[in-house]
């Protein structure tokens, strides 16, 4: 079973030169795992809640001052520092620890006092990198064993999350249905703000389709968790989310204030879909019923790892453009540089290229692509089309171009 796979930025960061680094990311993004395989010499510590240190490998627990005393040498790894005294920050500000110390914290936002703003402890002393999903890049470059087609392309883009990374598709889905509501309360915890079920439902909508403020605010409220249909009583929640890395946001192309919201995670996305369309956290249903309705979301879910792979390859942002829908529009200096259609069948029809051709030629000056699983298979068409195996040949380029 592959439970490890090479991620090259991070790898990068982690042996890169000297001095002191700090990563940070949310819960569940592989931080620990990484940083112990790549670094396995140190000596490797985590800060429980109320400030103690604890090292694992022997069992011992103890306090600053004998932290203090063992940092000074050197080699040191801490995991989840943002809980610990903040006696240490004024310590390592004073230069109390050797440079070779790697900090980590599961926060995307809370940890931020510690590096940002002219009283922050820690302003300028660490190399600060941020850990996310395991990316589209890294994941195709591995030797999977297997011909790239679209099953593979399937698993990796649930792969993403690096607690699925070898399982198969129903494993891994069964594992999300206790995984994701999980990981909700645990970020929401590590980043010291409290549970309501509006977060919850906020995820589901968004899940669902609604991907404007004004479609999520409707959901919540029929949803009981709102008194009234309005904006206001969702901003805030759907911000936080945005902060803790479980929501994102991306640009309307053309419209100066337009944004729409979806799930960074594929898991996330997957499970609260299930569960707003039929009820998976609280319904009995069979494996049978579960794949059909995984298989109806998965072209969704590829798309977006399309998208990443694409915008992670050239350097490019993503963006949305609605007017037509177009699946993937990515930019580069205000301008539109690559736009894409995805059509992940087993069967891509002549009429499906068509309209994707309809679409793509109002973008004369971009770049475009037909994103399919086989291109053997693919009617014949004046797009540039990319199917499994072109994917694994773009993260191989770009993995030697970096």
């Amino acid at each position: 079973m592959v439970l490890f796979v090479r991620r090259e930025a991070l790898e990068s960061f982690l042996r890169g030169g000297g001095g002191r680094k700090l990563l940070y990311g949310r819960r569940k993004t592989g931080k620990t795992f990484y940083v112990r395989h790549v670094l396995h010499d140190r000596q490797y510590l985590i800060v429980r809640r109320g400030g103690t240190f604890y090292d694992p490998f022997i069992g011992e627990e103890f306090g600053l001052p004998a932290f203090l005393r063992i940092c000074r040498a050197g080699g040191i790894i801490v995991d989840e520092f943002h809980r610990a005294d903040p006696r240490l920050f004024d310590a390592l500000q004073a230069g109390e620890c050797g440079e070779d110390l790697t900090l980590i914290t599961s926060t995307l936002h809370y940890f931020r006092r510690f590096i940002e703003g002219p009283d922050a402890p820690l302003l300028g002393l660490f190399s600060v990198m941020k850990v996310g999903l395991v990316s589209p890049l890294d994941l195709l470059r591995h030797d999977w064993g297997v011909e790239a087609g679209k099953e593979l392309i399937e698993l990796l883009t649930l792969y993403q999350e690096p607690s699925l990374i070898g399982k198969g598709l129903r494993d891994a889905v069964l594992t999300g249905r206790e995984l994701a509501p999980a990981l909700l309360g645990e970020v929401l915890d590590e980043e010291d703000v409290t549970f309501t079920r509006r977060f919850r439902t906020i995820l589901e909508a968004v899940a669902s389709g609604r991907d404007r403020l004004t479609e999520i605010a409707a959901y919540t409220h029929s949803k009981g968790q709102a008194p009234t249909p309005s904006s206001s009583h969702i901003v805030k929640y759907v911000d936080t989310l945005i902060k803790v890395g479980l929501l994102e946001r991306v640009e309307v192309w053309g419209r100066r204030r337009g944004s729409r919201y979806r799930h960074p995670s594929p898991l996330t996305d997957l499970i609260y879909y299930l569960h707003a369309k039929y009820g998976f956290f609280d319904t009995p249903l069979t494996w049978g019923f579960i794949e059909r309705a995984v298989r109806e979301r998965m072209p969704i879910l590829v798309e977006r790892f399309a998208e990443r792979l694409l915008a992670e390859a050239y350097g490019l942002k993503p963006v949305k453009i609605v007017e037509p829908e177009i699946d993937i529009a990515l930019t580069r200096f205000r301008k539109v540089a690559l736009v894409a259609e995805v059509k992940w069948v087993n069967r891509v029809r002549r009429e499906d290229v068509r309209k994707a051709e309809e679409r793509l030629a109002k973008y004369p000056e971009a770049r475009k692509l037909l994103i399919v699983p086989d291109a053997s298979t693919t009617p014949e068409t004046w797009l540039e089309v990319m199917d499994a195996k072109d994917m694994v040949k773009l993260a191989k380029r770009a993995s030697r171009n970096a």
